[in-house]
């Protein structure tokens, strides 16, 4: 894969071989001003195009040309606004800003990088989703470090309890050990430690050799706002006072492990400026990011709707439009309250910021925008964007999609698959006799069953496919792909594996529980979502009928029962 250095200098070649047409178009335009200074789509056009340098100059190494194309810019909103009278002196003072910039231009020594160091180049290729036979069942490892039995063994338990493999440490030295022999997923820390400081443990983590990616949680007995900034500032990703609320906590730590199972986030950047536009796109795939370039705001809606963007990066001088209108069009829509919507503009007025506020808008950059700053900017966004997504589409105890969410996603399943073709399945299981296992068992009985099953599920489908919990006791999923036969086949190998699973409470040594299942192939000619969804349903009723933990494919002409 070519390196961020190597894509740099192409941009940057690109750029310097536009800017000779740029700078002959600006000409022209002036020489159309003196005859006739009062046009104003000329003036429009001339400040569009220093309005481009203002914001890519810096971006390839070229500050003076940002700072001459401010300059140029200023003066074309000034007489746009009537602030000032063009004189004829006034066009060859533009002209000679043209003659420095095309100076500048033919030396060609920008900066070799951009304003700071570029993010590593992700060298490995993406990888396709595994098939159903593969094996994708490996736990995520987390490590414990807690000197006291009775606390180990309950924090145990709730890892094993939702399927994370644990391996344990009673203090600093047992715990180094442990993580030269490999680094975990996650660690939990319980402070204080017998024998050091768990919080500069936590900063050598950090510092070693992939030490960055554990989802590290410390757990205090000390209850200060200064030990809490302090897990903070040695690199823990969450800190919890003792007692502790497991559910809090459980749910914590399923969020930071799911980091490493997302998809590239998708980033949708508007902007009509090929030279900046094609900056942003190179320098945030460098950093792993899904980018898409929207150059003309006719075709936001398209792009927005086929994308499915996790960010929205807008320029506000556009072609037609302002990016402060496509930021109110976006808040419009509540499917999208969460989304991060950040402007990148060269007006840096205490005006404009306001605009951008209540357009809607989570950040306002000044271009040129440092790399360093627009990458971070982009990731923390991200970050909160993503853990609020989790808040309100997750199910607290199965982490898997709750019903609006998964309902959600099915619906754009539907309206994809009427542009391109290929079978979907929709199987929905529901787990037998499950009010029976309440009354038997008690509620965390149940519970176990229901984490049991949806980590079953996790284990057995793919990244790509979507799994919701849809009510108390009925799961979803809808797989790409599949037809009849091999979601049929996926299925019951489903139920299989789900009946050989042993359920352990306190009052019961242990217990089996089997579960149904319908499932329904999309017709997107025919069929609605609704509708789809009642045919998995109408199956479902059928494999409870046919004598439960079976799966039943609907069929208008009479459905068959498959048994595991």
């Amino acid at each position: 894969m070519q390196s961020w250095k190597e894509t740099f200098g192409e941009l940057k070649e690109k750029y310097l071989k536009r800017s000779t047409e740029r700078l002959a178009e600006i000409l022209e335009i002036l020489d159309g001003l003196f005859s006739n200074p009062s046009d104003a789509e000329l003036i429009r056009r001339l400040s569009r195009n220093f309005h481009w340098l203002a914001g890519s100059g810096s971006m390839y190494g070229f500050q003076e040309v940002s700072q001459l194309g401010a300059e140029g810019e200023q003066y074309c909103e000034s007489l746009l606004r009537g602030d000032v009278v063009q004189q004829p002196a006034d066009v060859q003072k533009l002209k000679a800003l043209i003659s420095e910039l095309s100076s500048i231009f033919s030396r060609g020594d920008g900066e070799t990088t951009p304003l700071s160091a570029a993010p590593a180049s992700n060298e490995e290729p993406l990888t396709r989703p595994p098939a159903y036979n593969e094996d994708v069942s490996d736990k995520p490892v987390i490590l414990i470090i807690d000197e006291d039995q009775n606390n180990l063994a309950a924090l145990t338990q709730m890892c094993d309890e939702n399927g994370m493999a644990v391996r344990s440490s009673r203090n600093i030295a047992q715990a180094m050990s442990e993580l030269s022999r490999s680094m975990p997923d996650g660690l939990i820390l319980e402070i204080p430690l017998p024998d050091g400081d768990a919080y500069e443990l936590v900063e050598k983590v950090r510092a070693m050799p992939q030490g960055e990616e554990p989802a590290i949680i410390i757990v205090s007995k000390q209850t200060g706002f200064l030990d809490k900034v302090r897990s903070i500032h040695c690199g823990a990703d969450a800190h919890f006072e003792k007692p502790v609320d497991m559910k809090s906590m459980l749910r914590r730590l399923r969020y930071l492990l799911d980091k490493k199972r997302q998809e590239p986030p998708r980033i949708l950047s508007v902007e009509d400026d090929p030279d900046q536009a094609a900056f942003i796109r190179a320098f945030l795939e460098s950093a792993g990011y899904q980018v898409r370039t929207c150059t003309d705001p006719k075709h936001f809606d398209s792009y927005m709707s086929q994308f499915q963007p996790d960010l929205v990066l807008l320029d506000v001088m556009l072609p037609g439009m302002t990016g402060y209108e496509l930021a109110r069009y976006i808040r419009q829509d509540e499917r999208h309250a969460t989304l991060p919507v950040l402007f990148l503009t060269t007006q840096g007025q205490l005006d404009a910021r306001i605009e951008s506020a209540r357009a809607g808008g989570d950040d306002h950059l000044v271009k040129p925008v440092p790399p360093a700053l627009l990458l971070n900017s982009v990731s923390s966004r991200l970050e909160r964007s993503r853990f609020l997504k989790t808040l309100l589409h997750k199910d607290g105890l199965t982490n898997l999609l709750n019903h609006t969410a998964f309902m959600e996603q099915g619906g754009a399943v539907v309206a994809q698959q009427r542009r391109q073709k290929g079978p979907v399945a929709l199987i929905i299981l529901d787990v037998d006799y499950f009010k029976s296992i309440n009354e038997r068992h008690g509620y965390p009985g149940g519970d176990k069953v229901l984490v049991a099953l949806s980590l079953l599920l996790r284990r057995r489908l793919r990244q790509s496919d979507i799994i919701g919990r849809i009510s108390g006791d009925e799961f979803a999923i809808i797989a790409e792909s599949l037809d009849e036969r091999e979601a049929t086949t996926l299925a019951s190998r489903i139920l299989s594996d789900f009946a050989a699973m042993q359920h352990v409470t306190l009052s019961h040594s242990g217990f089996y529980a089997t579960c149904s299942a319908g499932i329904a192939i999309l017709d997107e000619k025919k069929v609605t979502l609704e509708q789809w969804v009642n045919q998995a349903y109408t199956a479902l009723q059928e494999a409870k009928t046919a004598g439960r933990n079976c799966a039943v494919a609907f069929n208008p002409q009479g459905s068959t029962k498959h048994i595991p």
